[in-house]
């Protein structure tokens, strides 16, 4: 039983002190695709509008207020080949904040949804909860940190998002 708790503990240390990758040196969000680091870049956000506010102010915060954010463009700039992207983060967001969204395409846009009634500890953006795609997190010594969906993304257009911090980072998932 001794032997097994060592094993255990010799393991965890060994997975906790594991080396970062090693990454470009200025902060930022990579992914590495055809052997060359690729960074993502603030996405633009062309429009933000609120809907039920005045209601929500009147009642005291006892209905709901919605916001749709739209960034231009039916496509990000950025697009990546694989369906379970691993995305390295340094010097950016907390880990225990980063969130994947998934971003509603429209004719030249797409769109993002919120609402105040969706915001909760893990989702302090408020993002519709079938939008949103859980994030296996490694953190490494360094302060770096790497995020993969736990499951494989269809295509389509994607925000990683820190909380509720107003920089945000798209990009898009080919077939």
């Amino acid at each position: 039983m001794i032997r097994i708790g060592i094993l255990i503990l010799f393991s965890v240390q060994v997975f906790e002190s594991s080396p970062a990758p090693v990454l470009p040196e200025a902060a930022g969000i990579y992914f590495r695709q055809n052997d060359a680091w690729i960074r993502l870049q603030p996405a633009i956000v062309s429009g933000a509008s609120a809907s039920g506010m005045e209601l929500f102010v009147y009642t005291g915060a006892y209905t709901d207020m919605s916001m749709s954010i739209t960034c231009p463009g039916p496509r990000a700039s950025v697009r990546i080949q694989q369906q379970k992207p691993t995305l390295f983060v340094r010097g950016i967001g907390a880990a225990r904040d980063a969130m994947l969204v998934r971003l509603k395409k429209k004719k030249d846009s797409r769109v993002l949804k919120s609402a105040f009634s969706n915001v909760t500890v893990e989702n302090k953006g408020g993002f519709i909860k079938k939008d949103i795609y859980k994030l296996i997190i490694a953190e490494y010594p360094d302060g770096s940190f790497s995020a993969s969906p736990e499951k494989r993304l269809p295509a389509g257009e994607y925000l990683l998002v820190f909380g509720n911090a107003p920089t945000v980072y798209d990009f898009g998932v080919n077939k």
